[in-house]
């Protein structure tokens, strides 16, 4: 939930963001629609007026309103009561770390602009009219609860395509390493179902796998020791085992991979390891 914090309002369908402060904006005083903040009315007006320029392809006109939360709103209900997409809300203001899919290239074979920049708070930035968050980072603003599996760790194998520390050969690595002592506290990054607590695999060691629902799970491998069993309900931050070097490993560190719908993800779009 947002509390305090100054949210910028605009009334273009897409942007790409940045979280803006004091400017001189047009101030809205209340989301309230019972209230009779001018302000907003006007902003709503031109939202609507700027929306069906857009849609009958006509010119539209750049507007930025700022509004300091004060009420419990979270980033659906705030986009909600402005009419604005939640893509633009988010990346307008940087409240994450998400951006704009890369199916939306920038330039085009001549290295010319494909959409129009617009200056805000000292900075260049594209409106995209079409622009949106690909299904993964949508899904991770209808349900961003996750939380570090490890208090204090250190990244030591990203995402992706690595060569393999074991076998030396170019291949997936299907999520993060995360170094830090034996025995280190492992927390669910959700609150879910364990669905697998499996000893000694070949390839994870002792590992577990949760069922947050919505199609997600997580997996957190090469435990020194496994401290909840098939079929527990867990909640977010519960300890589920200890940091171990387990199966096909070099030391001791945590492997945690995220899927979605059964697709693998970057679970650094989900948690912040550095």
């Amino acid at each position: 939930m947002m509390k305090k914090r100054s949210i910028v309002l605009s009334i273009l369908l897409a942007a790409l963001a940045i979280a803006v402060h004091a400017q001189d904006y047009t101030v809205i005083s209340s989301l309230n629609s019972k209230n009779k903040d001018p302000n907003f009315k006007q902003h709503q007006a031109d939202f609507q007026k700027n929306n069906i320029a857009i849609t009958s392809r006509r010119p539209y006109e750049m507007k930025i309103y700022q509004y300091t939360v004060t009420e419990k709103f979270d980033v659906l209900s705030l986009a909600a009561r402005t009419a604005l997409r939640i893509d633009t809300v988010v990346t307008l203001n940087g409240i994450s770390n998400l951006l704009l899919s890369k199916e939306h290239p920038l330039h085009d074979e001549n290295g010319e602009e494909l959409y129009p920049i617009y200056n805000i708070a000292g900075r260049d930035f594209y409106f995209i009219l079409d622009g949106k968050f690909s299904p993964t980072e949508r899904a991770y603003l209808y349900d961003p609860g996750l939380t570090l599996p490890l208090t204090k760790s250190v990244l030591t194998s990203p995402f992706g395509m690595r060569v393999s520390p074991i076998s030396g050969k170019w291949l997936m690595h299907k999520g993060i390493d995360m170094a830090a002592p034996t025995g280190t506290e492992i927390h669910a990054c959700k609150g879910g179902t364990v669905v697998s607590a499996i000893a000694m695999d070949y390839t994870y060691g002792n590992y577990v796998i949760l069922d947050h629902g919505k199609g997600m799970t997580s997996l957190y491998g090469h435990m020194s020791k496994i401290l909840v069993n098939k079929g527990d309900r867990v909640s977010a931050g519960q300890v589920i085992g200890l940091v171990g070097s387990t199966g096909l490993s070099t030391g001791p560190h945590l492997h945690f991979e995220i899927k979605l719908n059964g697709e693998l993800q970057d679970p650094q779009k989900y948690i912040q390891v550095k």
